[in-house]
């Protein structure tokens, strides 16, 4: 039979470990919710759709078992000025898709990510217009709020006096600076027509250094600093379409959708590139020219 020793009252040293190691618990649950991203992010294309309503505009949850929605102010997709400016192009930039890519930031929150885009179907401008824009969800209090990812137009081409001029920004998702938070990289890349002494050379393509987004209480801020490239990150699909604009543009110059026969080879590649060069190599002939939308 096993006999208990009664020791008497606790000793002072374990009423502080007791409050030590409660300290600790609290602390590691926090450490917990916050790092959601110890483990590798995830980008999802499925939880959330936004509904479109005449020129209202609304963040819908797909997999809540009631269906919840929240609107999202037009000012925050496109502002009034922009807006007002475009009222004459060919192509408007707030044609958004109703898929939605989201992703936890580390803190309980979700970044969410609107992209539009919007192409001529006719005529010898052939333009092509498209933004993407970040929020910030609170699952907890039902809000959203302006993620400060302020970029503008991030997708688009056209074909004027005589020469192509195409841009597109990638997207990637790490925590870079290693706080816990999801942090956002920028990829842009472009085509551009020659100027001036240049002319003869033909057009060009240049992809731009990666530059981050650190997330921020009031969201993700511009870094200045060069954090370059971390060891691992997730890229944000294309949502809404199949190739960028660059990609189609390049097509037509330069008959590949390999970046090493556009003059100028990226560091960086997207998943469906790969696939794109992966596709050409297998038929062993040119890409077979198709716009960027999603059938």
């Amino acid at each position: 039979m096993m006999h208990w020793q009664n020791l008497g009252p606790a000793p002072l040293w374990s009423k502080q470990g007791a409050r030590l190691l409660l300290f600790a618990a609290i602390a590691c649950a926090f450490c917990v919710a916050q790092r959601a991203n110890n483990g590798p992010i995830v980008i999802s294309t499925d939880r959330f759709q936004l509904v479109i309503e005449g020129k209202r505009f609304f963040l819908q949850s797909v997999s809540a078992v009631k269906t919840q929605r929240i609107a999202v102010p037009r000012a925050w997709l496109i502002s009034p000025q922009e807006e007002k400016d475009e009222e004459e192009q060919t192509a408007s930039s707030i044609r958004f898709d109703h898929h939605v890519a989201s992703f936890p930031i580390g803190n309980g929150e979700i970044g969410i990510l609107f992209s539009s885009y919007d192409m001529m179907t006719e005529g010898s401008m052939q333009a092509g217009a498209g933004r993407d824009v970040f929020l910030i969800y609170d699952p907890a209090a039902g809000k959203l709020r302006p993620g400060h990812v302020d970029l503008g137009v991030t997708k688009e081409r056209v074909f004027s006096e005589g020469c192509w001029h195409a841009r597109m920004v990638h997207f990637i998702v790490s925590d870079v600076n290693k706080d816990g938070y999801a942090d956002i990289g920028t990829i842009k890349e472009e085509i551009r027509c020659p100027e001036g002494q240049e002319m003869w050379e033909g057009d060009s393509y240049e992809q731009y250094p990666l530059h981050w987004y650190l997330f921020s209480e009031n969201g993700w801020k511009r870094e200045e600093d060069d954090l370059g490239w971390p060891d691992s990150y997730v890229e944000i699909p294309l949502i809404g379409i199949e190739t960028s604009p660059v990609d189609f543009v390049a097509q037509i110059l330069w008959r590949s959708a390999d970046p090493s026969s556009w003059k100028s080879p990226p560091r960086y590649l997207p998943t469906y590139r790969k696939k794109l060069i992966a596709d050409e190599l297998g038929r062993k002939s040119p890409p077979f020219l198709k716009p960027e939308w999603r059938k």
